[in-house]
């Protein structure tokens, strides 16, 4: 199992990390290009599920900064 999974997507920093936490293996922080992070510690069952949500999370934030 890999302990750290880094990945860019739309340009944010995605950062998961094996962390066992409830009934959640995997946590992730997402960063925003300024350098602000967000950390959810309960990211998912596995690495490839936490990375979707994180995913979600980057889509999410990018769709309510274009409203403003």
């Amino acid at each position: 199992m890999k302990e750290v999974i880094q990945d860019v997507y739309r340009g944010w920093n995605i950062t998961v990390k094996a962390e066992q936490n409830k009934c959640s293996n995997y946590s992730f922080n997402i960063t925003d290009p300024s350098g602000h992070t967000q950390n959810v510690a309960m990211g998912g069952e596995n690495e490839q599920r936490a990375l979707e949500r994180a995913r979600e999370m980057v889509d999410m934030e990018v769709d309510f900064a274009a409203e403003d």
